[in-house]
């Protein structure tokens, strides 16, 4: 089978996320090139441009329109997310892969999806943790008798508060604690309860702040299956989860964000509490997330289950919005 060429990428967003994680991904995966840089910031795009070889463009359509690219990653705030995906969708480019949160509600995440098939083209919510040989173990663990399937589920991420003029505390950038920890441990909760119907029971909380910096939710199946998640913004770092079946549990460190090196294995308890590890690879996940777009992005059924995936988590989170109780 020949091997198929690298293909070119536009990065729209030059933040912190972008410069250490986003773009050292791109140019550690051999399946892609960097065509160009977009940034509001056209002084510091052409420096990093320079730096890195390639060009600085005023937009992602004129980005697109120069390169031909096969692809646009934003990687700017939550706000922009929808009109940079409408603009490098407008423009003809075939794959968009955007940081998380997709938009900012629901019903953005919708409009981006509708436009995305009717223009033929791949849009993806970054999810890299479920490309990690981790989430692959976990997966196999859970379909394996030593787990029996899923029962029930527990998934926190949270940090410290962060220095006050971070964009997480801005509503109009689309901040707030939902929308930047929350989609973590519900969008583990959602992929392993298979989407679907599920009932939602949530809590928030803002104190002081314009915007949510903690929550809870319960997410139920139709089975009786349960997932509780929480997150926030202002609690000890928190990154893990434990999912129980009906034969033994699985205790997953660092289930979300993790340093390439990390390869702490999985814990497995039996019925009557004994333990046994499960190792797993180490990998940079943001570099296996490329690797995979590069290898899947002309499947149609892969293109279409990304799609699902995307509308069950976003439906979800209207619900969790939705049915929040509300405190502080």
């Amino acid at each position: 089978m020949a091997t198929q060429p690298a293909r070119s990428i536009v990065v729209a967003g030059l933040g912190r996320h972008a410069d250490k994680i986003v773009l050292p991904a791109i140019e550690a995966s051999p399946h892609w090139r960097l065509a160009g840089l977009v940034s509001g910031r056209p002084d510091a795009a052409a420096r990093r441009a320079a730096d890195l070889g390639t060009g600085a463009f005023p937009t992602i359509a004129a980005a697109v329109a120069a390169t031909g690219a096969d692809a646009v990653y934003l990687a700017g705030l939550p706000a922009v997310h929808h009109a940079g995906t409408m603009e490098a969708l407008d423009a003809g480019a075939p794959v968009v892969v955007c940081e998380k949160p997709l938009g900012v509600d629901g019903s953005e995440a919708r409009d981006m999806l509708e436009r995305a098939e009717a223009s033929d083209a791949l849009l993806y919510e970054v999810v890299a943790y479920q490309h990690h040989p981790q989430f692959e173990a976990l997966e196999r663990l859970i379909g394996s008798d030593e787990i029996g399937g899923l029962v029930h589920g527990y998934a926190r991420f949270s940090f410290p508060y962060l220095p006050e003029g971070d964009f997480r505390y801005r509503p109009d950038d689309g901040g707030g604690a939902l929308l930047d920890a929350g989609v973590y441990p519900l969008s583990l909760a959602v992929h392993l309860l298979g989407g679907g119907d599920l009932r939602v029971q949530a809590s928030e909380y803002r104190g002081a702040h314009d915007v949510d910096v903690a929550g809870a939710a319960t997410l139920t199946d139709g089975a009786g299956r349960s997932f509780q998640c929480s997150w926030g913004m202002g609690s000890a770092y928190a990154n893990t989860a434990r999912i129980v079946g009906t034969a033994g549990t699985v205790e997953v460190p660092r289930p979300f964000s993790k340093p390439a090196a990390f390869d702490e294995p999985l814990q497995v308890i039996g019925g009557w509490g004994e333990r046994t590890a499960a190792p797993y690879d180490a990998a940079d996940q943001f570099v296996r997330m490329m690797d995979d777009l590069h290898l899947h992005a002309d499947d149609r059924e892969w293109r279409a289950a990304a799609a699902e995936r995307i509308a069950a988590r976003w439906a979800v989170l209207d619900r969790v919005r939705a049915s929040a109780v509300r405190s502080g």
